[in-house]
């Protein structure tokens, strides 16, 4: 079975995009473990050489990405084949739909590549582009699966009626569906008001990477790092945006402070700004219990989870977040909101807290029981790293079933 992998995010070495759709990858890891032959293609957009892509905002922009057409990242091939990108747009008689069909079609075209519907399927994530594989996929004769992984299905179909009509017309024409997790398959059928098919397919994780140390190497990564000594370390990782729940976070330290202040938030965050950490943590009073670990590449992160103490993560909106999964297997006590799937991951807060999203008076209460609390911290740490290990299982185990549906297609 070939399977060609369309995910709109996929790790990058740039600035921002070193963990952007790392789940993606260690999931096509786990297909390849499971017998799959699997290349990734992410179409990106056209620009003329330097210096007349600074000739248009959008040239200058893609021209600055730089995306290579072939690469390998980690033992998988990558290619970037080019959208049509010509401007000024009123001279494209195209859609962008379109045109994003044609390159794909081109690619295999080109490439001299003959597919079967045998032996060759296309499976993409996240809905917005996946429409358009879809189209390409049926135009060159093969089937597809997709997967909705979140804000593709909590947030894209709401935005407008466009978006629920292409949403809607996604989940119809797929040959498979998938969700990372069960709430994402529900409320997809109850966005478009049907009951189609959906297979969840977890998101595994190498227990055996992510996994706990010794607390003599604890304080040494905390040394390393330059943090206090007798200081709880507080860990939170995710995108630079408000809706991963930092300000609310803060404002719950700015609480925990009160009663007591022998913790450090560390800090590791990616993507595009949406605030100033130092501003935000200054203003607070927080500066001196704030660590800003900035961007760290996905081989350091086991270390990065074996220096904290808590784990805490209070997104407003999510799939199911991967760093969670990486924070339990690594033997720490998780606090996250309801949303999304994890409440799939973490039951009856015996192997990790649940909070209700933007309140953080209940945060700062649970992270204080944590920070007061250290028999608590470990107990609840090793209940989540046993239900990881025994329960939910690692990227090969939980992409088996996603192998086999995709071979079935």
């Amino acid at each position: 079975m070939r399977i060609w992998a369309f995910p709109s995010f996929y790790p990058y070495d740039y600035p921002g995009y070193t963990h952007s759709g790392i789940f993606a990858h260690r999931q096509y890891k786990g297909l390849i473990e499971n017998g799959a032959e699997l290349t990734v293609i992410i179409p990106v957009s056209w620009n003329p050489v330097f210096p007349f892509s600074l000739l248009h905002p959008e040239w200058k922009s893609v021209q600055k990405m730089s995306y290579p057409y072939e690469r390998v990242y980690d033992g998988i091939k990558v290619y970037h084949p080019r959208v049509a990108n010509m401007k000024p747009s009123r001279f494209v008689k195209k859609s962008h739909e379109e045109r994003y069909v044609e390159c794909i079609v081109n690619f295999f075209k080109n490439n001299d590549i003959v597919l079967s519907p045998k032996t060759d399927v296309f499976y993409s994530q996240w809905l917005p582009s996946a429409r358009m594989v879809q189209m390409a996929a049926h135009k060159l004769g093969v089937k597809s699966g997709v997967l909705c992984i979140g804000d593709d299905v909590v947030l894209w179909p709401a935005a407008n009626e466009e978006n629920r009509n292409l949403f809607e017309a996604t989940l119809l024409e797929a040959d498979f569906r998938f969700a990372c997790a069960d709430y994402l398959g529900k409320l997809a059928n109850s966005i478009i008001g049907k009951d189609l098919h959906f297979d969840t397919i977890r998101r595994g994780v190498d227990y055996n990477f992510f996994k706990p140390v010794p607390a003599t190497e604890k304080e040494e990564l905390k040394m390393k790092f330059n943090i206090p000594a007798g200081k709880t370390v507080i860990l939170t990782i995710g995108t630079a945006s408000k809706r991963k729940g930092w300000i609310d976070l803060f404002d719950a330290l700015v609480d925990v402070k009160k009663q007591n202040t022998d913790f450090i938030l560390a800090s590791i965050h990616t993507g595009d700004l949406e605030f100033d950490f130092s501003d935000e943590t200054e203003k607070r009073g927080l500066k001196e219990h704030f660590i800003d670990l900035g961007e760290r590449s996905p081989g350091e992160l086991n270390k990065i989870f074996n220096l904290a103490d808590i784990f805490c993560l209070p997104s407003h909106s999510e799939g199911i977040a991967n760093v969670v999964i990486e924070a339990m297997s690594s033997g720490l006590p998780v606090i996250t909101t309801t949303v999304g799937g994890h409440g799939e991951l973490i039951t009856n807060c015996t192997n990790g807290i649940l909070i209700p999203p933007q309140k953080p008076s209940v945060l700062s209460e649970k992270l204080l029981a944590l920070i007061n609390n250290k028999e608590k911290r470990t107990a609840l740490g090793a209940a989540a790293r046993e239900h990881i290990v025994k329960v939910w299982g690692n990227f090969a185990d939980n992409t088996k079933l996603l192998y086999e549906r995709l071979c079935k297609i």
